[in-house]
C-alpha cells in the first residue's frame, strides 16, 4: 500500500504484512454516529519510529487481511 511520508515529503510503498488497521468511533455533535477507517504502517526514519496513517474506505479495511489495532 502507498502511503506518504509528511517528513520527507515523499511516496512510501509499504508491503501489506506490515500494516495494522485501525476503526476509530465518535459521536458527531448531531448525536450520530461516525466511523473512519485507516491503515497504519511504522517506518524507521534516523532511528526513530514514525507512524504512517492512511484513511481508507470500508471495503478496503475489510478486505486487509490484517490486525486490527486497538
Amino acid at each position: 500500500m502507498e502511503f506518504f511520508n509528511l517528513k520527507t515529503k515523499q511516496k512510501v510503498q509499504i508491503p501489506d504484512n506490515e500494516l495494522k488497521k485501525r476503526r476509530s468511533v465518535r459521536t458527531t455533535s448531531g448525536g450520530k454516529r461516525q466511523e473512519r477507517y485507516a491503515a497504519i504502517a511504522v517506518v524507521h526514519e534516523g532511528g526513530k519510529p514514525l507512524q504512517l496513517f492512511k484513511f481508507i474506505n470500508k471495503e478496503t479495511f475489510d478486505s486487509l487481511d490484517v490486525p486490527e489495532d486497538k
